[in-house]
């Protein structure tokens, strides 16, 4: 579904939108779609993992399956779930459309990893070849992880390779993250060794607690211990002192990806497997580079904006979530959501969340065929309520595609339970993955709060029927009727007639036919009352065979004009021959204003006179 013939829509498939390495990946690789001309649909979820927790957020990627892609540019390694990545795989294979793997070596597939092994062996060499420190502490990554035991083994080469042996108890798994690199140090620095002059790890995340955890305890970097990262995360940016790391060539990487990928739609073989080189990065973490008081303002005020910013999008939220408890149906919630949501977006819901219906029809076994585009945003409420088909993604999704370079497709989802799918532009400068984050989470909330309190509010309102509902006949009772008078006073409108009608030979029926045909003549009494009056009456069964009708009057809606066509209900029930009883009704009508209930039963005096006139008429009419 491309523009034109040569514009091409490639898919980019990842998991984690939410971390910044993820997402540095996903700009560079949408920025190298653009500059080819081609259109970039990002298609994500704001989690790694699947469980039964996120399970509604993994169905995302079934969206691969659309008739819009063109290609498609993987990127299994951000996918911690074996059998989500196999799904993935499967479901890009059956498409039939020309994918390339980045960061992990796919069998049978176009792939591009990167040279971590090379890039960590180098930083490695530049701790322990040039700074030559007497004891180095090393804190790895996860057990049997196969990129933490190859930066081990690096490790371990490069000491041989000097003629330094290896100490198991200067080593620990830090799990490549904060709290269980601290454990590593606390074992470290309790132990009885000589504290290091050198602590080499296997990320910045762990590097960065390191020198977190030196700085506390009053030990300073580079001074009294060098420490070096690898990854060159975003975060390390804002770092004192800067780390010594080593950074993937995005940019390259990114660019390779987008020409293997141009070449299938050229007729080309893609190239089976590219290697990446990583960026040395050394700086003042080791104490190659000096530290910068500049540089500490510079930084200090740049976080700082940054925390206001986003401190102030959160209370944005926050307010957002608040707006939950007046919210009472969808169309509220459709009216809401522009006002907290700066984005270009289109919120798409499946019709059965929605109306709390299973779907009979599926698309890739996961989404409702149809889906509902709940509101589109751009600048306000642009559209809403469109009905569409899934494998369209969205409703005009050529116009999208033309208004726009790159889409991302986000889950929808509370709880495991799947609600749909909110698309986002990302073409405007100011674009923010976290903001978008935010957005969705509480919008995920409040959707899952308001469909309880409908469903509630539906199940309240059932059981206050029934309360109103004469059981027999389904039309009011003598309670319900009153109240529906109470709601017609409050609405201002009080030109109405009203009607009191009266079963004939009931007892007569009951002793003749018994009480079962009996009631069969109640029901079709009631029947007739109701069908004559139409959808814009009220009807009650006040007792046995007392019924009472209120119309609003107009130039068409007369008092006499509803008694003949109740006559006329009755004429075709008679003619139907399907009872072994004539049936027959009295009625009579007065004109009503409703003000309050004294002016009710004065019109229900007047009606009943009346309708015991008609009961006189009928009775000698019989004898």
């Amino acid at each position: 579904m491309a523009k034109d013939n040569n514009t091409k829509v490639i898919g980019v498939v990842c998991a984690g939108i939410h971390e910044e390495g993820v997402q540095n990946t996903v700009v560079g690789m949408v920025n190298s779609i653009k500059a080819r001309h081609h259109k970039a649909v990002v298609i994500s979820t704001f989690t790694y993992y699947n469980t039964e927790y996120t399970s509604g957020e993994v169905s995302v990627f079934k969206l691969l399956n659309a008739d819009v892609f063109d290609g498609f540019i993987l990127m299994p390694e951000t996918i911690k779930s074996d059998e989500v990545w196999a799904d993935i795989l499967a479901d890009t294979r059956a498409t039939g459309k020309p994918f390339i793997c980045v960061d992990r070596d796919v069998e049978g597939a176009a792939s591009i990893v990167y040279d971590y092994g090379g890039a960590f062996e180098q930083l490695v060499r530049h701790i322990v070849e040039y700074h030559k420190p007497r004891r180095i502490n090393f804190v790895g990554g996860m057990e049997n992880n196969s990129f933490s035991e190859e930066r081990l083994n690096v490790f371990k080469k490069v000491l041989a390779e000097n003629g330094r042996q290896f100490e198991e108890e200067r080593f620990g798994y830090g799990q490549f993250w904060e709290y269980p690199t601290y454990d590593v140090m606390d074992k470290f620095w309790k132990s009885d060794l000589e504290k290091p002059d050198a602590i080499i790890c296997c990320n910045d995340a762990e590097a960065i607690a390191v020198c977190k955890y030196l700085r506390d305890r009053g030990v300073q970097v580079p001074e009294d211990i060098i420490v070096s990262g690898f990854d060159g995360i975003e975060q390390e940016k804002y770092m004192v002192p800067r780390l010594t790391t080593a950074a993937c060539d995005f940019e390259k990487m990114c660019e390779t990806a987008a020409e293997e990928i141009c070449k299938a739609f050229d007729g080309k073989e893609m190239t089976r497997l590219t290697t990446i080189p990583y960026i040395i990065r050394i700086s003042q973490s080791c104490g190659c580079k000096p530290l910068d008081d500049g540089e500490k303002t510079t930084k200090l005020l740049k976080l700082y904006n940054m925390i206001n910013a986003s401190a102030f999008h959160e209370k944005t939220m926050f307010d957002y979530s608040g707006q939950m408890v007046e919210l009472k149906d969808y169309d509220s919630m459709a009216e809401l959501m522009p006002k907290y949501s700066a984005d270009n977006a289109w919120c798409c819901i499946a019709p059965s969340f929605l109306f709390d219906k299973q779907s009979k029809h599926e698309f890739a076994g996961c989404f409702d065929e149809d889906m509902v585009m709940f509101v589109h945003i751009d600048g306000g409420m642009k559209e809403r309520d469109i009905l569409f088909k899934t494998n369209d993604l969205l409703p005009d999704m050529d116009r999208a595609l033309e208004e726009n370079d790159a889409l991302l497709f986000v889950p929808m989802g509370f709880q495991g339970e799947t609600i749909g799918y909110m698309a986002v532009s990302m073409d405007k400068r100011e674009f923010s993955f976290l903001y978008t984050h935010r957005f969705i989470n509480n919008t995920n909330r409040i959707l899952e709060t308001l469909k309880t309190r409908i469903k509630l509010q539906n199940a309240y309102a059932k059981v206050a029927d029934m309360h109103m509902r004469d059981p027999m006949t389904g039309i009011y009772n003598r309670r319900g009727f009153y109240m529906c008078m109470a709601e017609l006073s409050e609405s201002g409108g009080n030109h109405f007639a009203l009607f009191s009608a009266d079963l004939d030979n009931l007892k007569t029926i009951n002793d003749t036919y018994g009480h079962s045909v009996g009631d069969k003549a109640i029901i079709a009494a009631a029947q007739a009352v109701s069908r004559a009056g139409g959808h814009g009456g009220v009807y009650a069964r006040f007792g046995g065979d007392e019924f009472v009708a209120v119309i609003p009057l107009s130039g068409e809606a007369t008092i006499g004009g509803y008694i003949e066509r109740v006559s006329e209900e009755v004429r075709k029930y008679n003619e139907t021959g399907e009872a072994p009883f004539t049936l027959g009704i009295s009625i009579g009508g007065a004109e009503l204003q409703i003000t309050d209930r004294d002016n009710i039963d004065r019109a229900m005096k007047a009606a009943d006179r009346n309708m015991y006139e008609c009961k006189k008429m009928h009775r000698s009419g019989r004898e």
